[in-house]
């Protein structure tokens, strides 16, 4: 919208208002709280002068950054990501709102630019860090794919603090604070919707931003490629406990989903207690957190006559891991995610929680630790003609692995396939356990993590780090990355 335009004396609309500031209809409400902006009730519509408009943006903060911005600034940066789309096989004309104009809406586009190259790279998170380094000010923006956090671009700090309004704007957050904040966000590119979950902290230098796709559709489990594993077989179960565990990032909550996925139908009723709900479930009844404490909803959940209860994480909160796993005990599947590296300890922090080992031991249908690791180009991967060295072979063969005469492993070569990384996406590794009689019995009896992984492995457990040295032999991966997400 242009100056000439606030001439016409008319009153806009409260959405029209938002348009004229680029900011949220949420931002607005805020800003009336607060007495930053003034309007008039017409009714139950809000109305607004332009006058008062340009004076809130005259005083602005973001005005303010965008007035020390020069327009050779913003259009340098502009080019600099187009051609990043354009090398990853995108175009402007997906990323860009044609309505916009001026510096408030070149900031918009760059915004929506680093959105887009964050989706068509197949990335999952975006960090804007205010940089400091020997006497250099920047802004990196890094975008984190396959796992990894890659360098793309070191922006003027000039640009700083106006990116910083606008993700602010974007996700319905105080303009004026300097605390933490956390919110969310969506764009539209075509007929493509783009939820984000955003974060913004104080650091030493200014406000970081990290910015977190949010998947909407749910894969199947042979999508995932866990069809075959042990996974279809203990989410069939009738009652008992379900454990899906892994580090931040490697897709645990994703795998759960899935497999509740695969059990909704008109004859079950599952009933979920979430802290954020991110996925969208249908057939399963969601219960969002917010106003009250978790354990409240799961206790209410008995009353709901639930078969399925999807318990979210199990985070140190002693009372709902007991409940939850007393919940398994009087007959409904209970699945659940917690933090871990492996298959084993999570069934000892569960017994420093306070749940009982018998009804642990009697109620557990089986624990799974994944990870996320780079797959190897099958296009141009190459063996490596280096002997296997003999600690990798007794770490496996530790494992529950033991790796064949004549095998070897495969480094990366690169194609124009893999964009001449080598690489080509990433696939889940696991390690899963069930008791036995043996090892049910051994826990019983009050055995500790290393000797129940011990007994585990001699009744056919592998552990993460053997499976990823038997995937790494079948050319899935590198030795390199089994190494650095599976450690023996």
């Amino acid at each position: 919208m242009t100056t000439e335009m606030l001439e016409q004396d008319e009153l806009l609309s409260l959405e029209a208002a938002a348009d004229f500031l680029c900011v949220s209809k949420s931002t607005m409400y805020r800003l009336l709280d607060q007495g930053k902006l003034r309007g008039m009730k017409a009714g139950k519509q809000w109305r607004f002068h332009k006058e008062a408009l340009l004076a809130y943006m005259q005083r602005d903060p973001a005005a303010q950054a965008l007035a020390n911005i020069p327009m050779r600034v913003l259009d340098d940066e502009l080019d600099f990501f187009a051609g990043e789309l354009e090398r990853a096989g995108a175009t402007t004309e997906e990323s860009d709102d044609s309505t916009l104009e001026g510096e408030a809406g070149k900031i918009v586009q760059l915004t929506r630019r680093m959105v887009w190259l964050l989706y068509t790279r197949k990335g999952s998170d975006l960090h804007l860090e205010p940089t400091w380094d020997a006497g250099e000010e920047y802004t990196l923006l890094r975008l984190r794919v396959d796992g990894l956090l890659h360098e793309t671009r070191r922006l003027p700090f000039r640009l700083h603090a106006a990116l910083v309004m606008h993700w602010k704007d974007l996700a319905g957050m105080d303009r004026d604070s300097a605390l933490p904040q956390g919110g969310s966000a969506r764009f539209i590119f075509g007929n493509q919707q783009a939820p984000l979950r955003v974060s913004i902290v104080p650091t030493l230098y200014g406000e970081k931003v990290a910015v977190r796709t949010v998947p909407q559709r749910i894969p199947s489990l042979a999508e995932l490629g866990i069809d075959n594993t042990r996974l279809p077989e203990w989410s069939r179960q009738q009652r008992g406990l379900m454990l899906v565990t892994g580090p931040t990032g490697s897709g645990k909550a994703t795998t759960l989903v899935a497999c509740v996925k695969e059990r909704t139908s008109p004859g079950i009723n599952i009933m979920s207690v979430e802290d954020p709900a991110e996925y969208r479930i249908p057939g399963v009844m969601q219960v969002q957190v917010e106003g009250f404490p978790r354990i409240e909803a799961l206790r209410a959940l008995y009353w709901q006559d639930p078969d399925i209860i999807c318990a979210g994480e199990l985070r140190g909160d002693a009372e709902y891991s007991v409940l939850a796993v007393t919940f398994a005990e009087t007959g409904h599947l209970v699945l659940a995610t917690m933090h871990a590296h492996d298959a084993i300890s999570p069934l000892y922090t569960l017994v420093e929680q306070g749940v009982k080992r018998s009804l642990l031991a009697g109620n557990l249908i089986g624990t799974v630790t994944q990870r996320l690791l780079v797959k190897l180009c099958p296009q141009c991967r190459v063996v490596d003609e280096a002997p296997i060295p003999n600690d990798v072979r007794a770490a496996a063969a530790a494992g529950g692995f033991v790796i064949p005469d004549g095998a070897h492993f495969y480094i990366k070569a690169g194609c124009p396939s893999c964009h001449n990384a080598g690489m080509g996406g990433r696939f889940a590794l696991h390690e899963f356990f069930e008791f036995t009689p043996e090892t049910r019995a051994a826990f019983n009896a009050g055995a500790g993590p290393e000797e129940l992984r011990t007994l585990a492995i001699q009744h056919g457990m592998r552990t993460a780090y053997a499976e990823g040295v038997r995937r790494a032999l079948d050319g899935e991966t590198t030795l390199e990355e089994v190494l650095r997400k599976a450690p023996a």
